[in-house]
């Protein structure tokens, strides 16, 4: 019986003192993960909008531990924990874990943080006297992606004045930018310019690249004006009532980007277009279609002719009061 006592004494003390070394060594954890960037699109059924990511969590000290695992995407990807988010450790031993990253359609283009914590919540069965947490940060990067959309009021029309071509009327196409980054957008006219060619007339446009933001939309103005130092080619015009002469024509027109290795997600890459050219000598009193009156600004000069001399009228009078009260 003594026997049996001392035996029982010893495995009660054994145990005190295991339990007592667990409390006194420090919990430790170590984390790694691979790949240490990842690069997904977000443009609608990409094929490239969830990876996997492999994270390596290590125990190096003597006593198992208890780790929880988690993970943050900065409020933009989402994280499926696959392996779950509690483990066993055995002492001195590493498990691997994986997790499943995806990024919701349309995200913005960026580079983003993504954060996971190892986190040791018993050490030998015990909790654990310090504070063990890890953490290891990887970067994510949501590709660019275009998708935008073209329209114009049909026809494009155009006015070239003849007397002064910087009178010369713009029209513009629409581009509205439905990607995920702000986007430089130009036209390309080369189409417009050959069917124009023949009748010594050119276009062109004043802004070549046009910044669109994400969900916002822009104008892109056109401006034709007959070839420097030639004569025009209007035999095939109509002739209106008012003398002016029309041409219609049709076309197309290009809509490109400035970066060639994107995506481009519906855009609008082509369209065609109606135009309607005008061409009059100077813009006094011209008669439009509709029957409405262009009045430049040259009409207004025998109004101004007429304040002038009036003004130079009551100046001489106040000259010739003055003369009589000197005198």
């Amino acid at each position: 019986m003594k026997v049996l006592t001392y035996v029982i004494a010893c495995l009660m003390i054994t145990t005190l003192l295991s339990s007592t070394n667990a409390q006194m060594q420090s919990a430790q954890v170590d984390i790694s993960c691979t790949p240490e960037e990842i690069f997904l699109d977000s443009f609608p059924d990409s094929l490239n909008n969830t990876t996997i990511v492999n994270c390596m969590l290590s125990n190096p000290t003597s006593y198992e531990e208890k780790v929880e695992f988690n993970g943050s995407g900065d409020n933009v990807f989402g994280i499926d924990l696959i392996d779950g988010d509690e483990f066993i450790i055995p002492a001195g031993e590493s498990i691997n874990v994986n997790v499943s990253i995806s990024v919701a359609e349309g995200t913005t283009h960026a580079t983003y943080s993504l954060i996971f914590t190892a986190t040791v919540t018993e050490l030998g069965g015990m909790p654990p006297v310090n504070v063990a947490e890890e953490s290891v940060n990887i970067l994510g990067t949501v590709n660019q992606y275009e998708s935008y959309e073209a329209s114009y009021d049909s026809p494009l029309s155009f006015t070239v004045v003849l007397s002064n071509q910087s009178q010369n009327t713009l029209d513009s196409i629409r581009v509205t930018n439905n990607g995920n980054y702000d986007a430089l957008i130009s036209i390309n006219y080369g189409f417009i310019s050959d069917v124009l060619r023949p009748h010594n007339l050119s276009i062109s446009t004043p802004v070549v690249w046009n910044i669109i933001a994400v969900d916002g939309n822009s104008s892109i103005q056109l401006v034709v004006g007959s070839l420097f130092d030639a004569t025009l080619n209007t035999s095939t015009w109509e002739t209106l009532q008012n003398g002016s002469k029309r041409l219609n024509l049709s076309s197309s027109v290009g809509i490109v980007s400035q970066l060639d290795d994107v995506t481009c997600y519906q855009c609008t890459q082509m369209l065609d277009v109606t135009l309607e050219i005008f061409v009059v000598e100077s813009l006094i009193d011209q008669e439009t279609n509709d029957g409405e009156t262009v009045v430049s600004e040259s009409s207004e000069v025998p109004f101004v002719g007429f304040l002038a001399t009036l003004s130079v009228f009551m100046l001489a009078v106040v000259f010739i009061n003055n003369e009589q009260e000197v005198l």
